[in-house]
């Protein structure tokens, strides 16, 4: 006997397709009552301060180590993060989101190329030094490529503003502007590990004078503006 093939409203009706983890999870807390979804996002948040922690303490630490720290049992921190790498690309994401705001807090109107660079790369080394540790433990467990995708706003910002400043004349041409980005990350990638071995004591002035540097800016010359900038944004800060 020819076999039969059920129409497809058929065969939906009698072979629903099951639903992933995610797109149920999703629907849940779309029916949760309002309260209910702060106290997941708030469970979410502490989950994510608290694993900060643990991993910068012990980077081989499990999620089992989490949330002995968080106080909540395993199955919570499952939850919302379905493994140990979902978790640390949680926090990956969460420092990609401050790069973001710190770009956002700057201002580029009426500034040089040269001081908004400074500006840019002080602020965006200060949320990296919050998150030095943890950048090890992430490009180990997710991969230079998945690091790479993160870093993507802040590397089109600075590229923006190398390109300016090339138009300008006050930054070397020798290479385009995306190549350069691409070696100022990796230095100041070199400089957070240098900093976690306890060789750096000033990894966000590092960084700035040393991709100043790298644009083509005498040694001295970036020190000096560094520290100018420096003094500007906290006489500003005390007004």
């Amino acid at each position: 006997m020819a076999a039969t093939t059920l129409p497809a409203r058929d065969r939906a009706r009698c072979c629903p397709v099951r639903k992933t983890t995610e797109s149920s999870s999703n629907a849940r807390d779309a029916a949760a009552p309002p309260v209910q979804r702060r106290d997941a996002r708030s469970n979410r948040a502490r989950i994510l301060h608290v694993a900060q922690g643990v991993l910068a303490d012990n980077p081989d630490a499990t999620i089992n180590d989490v949330a002995a720290a968080a106080g909540v049992v395993r199955r919570t921190v499952y939850a919302h993060f379905a493994s140990r790498e979902a978790l640390i690309d949680g926090i990956a994401l969460e420092a990609a989101e401050r790069i973001s705001a710190a770009l956002t807090r700057v201002p580029a109107a009426d500034e040089s190329a040269v001081t908004v660079f400074v500006r840019q790369t002080l602020a965006l080394a200060r949320v990296g030094d919050q998150y030095r540790l943890l950048l090890a433990v992430a490009r180990s467990d997710l991969g230079h490529n998945s690091i790479h995708d993160l870093l993507t706003p802040m590397r089109e910002s600075a590229a923006a503003v190398i390109r300016r400043g090339q138009r300008e004349g006050v930054f070397s041409s020798y290479l385009a502007a995306e190549v350069l980005i691409l070696n100022i990350e990796a230095i100041a990638l070199s400089i957070l590990d240098a900093t976690n071995a306890g060789l750096i004591g000033d990894p966000a002035g590092a960084a700035t004078t040393s991709s100043l540097v790298l644009l083509g800016i005498a040694p001295e010359d970036a020190e000096r503006i560094v520290a100018d900038v420096r003094s500007s944004d906290s006489s500003a800060r005390a007004r």
